[in-house]
């Protein structure tokens, strides 16, 4: 009888384990989450990789990326094949977050090519057009408003001003962006090594650490046949 309990105390534990890390989402539109994704504060830190911790808002119900140095943005969509997510800003504004966001301690890039910009803040009594020319490369419309209008110049352009622009100030630099974080509307697209998981996804597979093991190696495994859970 006690090997009967063992056996099934067992039983029930592995599956417990095992749905700590089903595949779950946090709105029934939203991205599913599983390896090397998890929900932080909601599933165990086995069910991810180092890096790749999500969050649920809950007033929203959408899926969020916390980026070193406070910068939060929505993941709109998680491709495991092509290791891809896309991302948004939760207020529609993320030139608003550039002066803060770095990638250069996290596991993801940006897919698209970099640049460096430079943000310059200019009275807005002028109509936006007298502001054409190759010096400019696009207008920051979020960051502007009470009398001025923020503009963005390639840093890698010459630093010259015509005389009608000699009143705009120099706010700060962008380091190592797409042209793209510019547009309000854009879903700008991050990706994650391919040494993660890459292999497993190629073969139509999940990816999981090894079991029994210490160190960060992974697994292939068939997906599991039962459907996401939504938080």
């Amino acid at each position: 009888m006690s090997i009967f309990f063992f056996v099934l105390f067992f039983l029930l534990h592995l599956s417990t384990a095992q749905d700590d890390c089903a595949p779950k989402t946090c709105s029934k539109h939203g991205p599913t989450i599983r390896f090397p994704f998890r929900i932080k504060d909601s599933q165990p830190p086995h069910c991810g990789y180092p890096g790749f911790d999500l969050s649920c808002s809950p007033t929203i119900s959408a899926t969020l990326l916390n980026l070193p140095n406070s910068v939060q943005v929505l993941v709109t969509r998680i491709d495991y094949e092509s290791q891809s997510i896309r991302i948004k800003d939760p207020n529609k504004c993320l030139p608003q977050q550039l002066q803060k966001l770095s990638l250069s301690t996290t596991p993801f890039q940006f897919a698209d090519s970099e640049y460096n910009f430079s943000l310059f803040s200019c009275p807005s009594t002028r109509p936006v057009e007298s502001f054409e020319g190759p010096w400019w490369s696009t207008r920051a419309a979020c960051l502007s408003g009470d009398g001025h209008e923020v503009y963005v110049k390639s840093s890698g352009m010459s630093i010259y001003f015509p005389p009608r622009l000699i009143s705009c100030r120099k706010m700060y630099n962008v380091w190592s962006v797409p042209y793209e974080v510019f547009d309000q509307t854009a879903d700008l697209q991050l990706t994650w090594p391919q040494r993660v998981c890459g292999k497993c996804e190629a073969e139509g597979m999940f990816c999981g650490f090894m079991s029994n093991s210490t160190s960060d190696e992974f697994e292939c495994f068939n997906p599991p046949r039962k459907g996401t859970l939504f938080l």
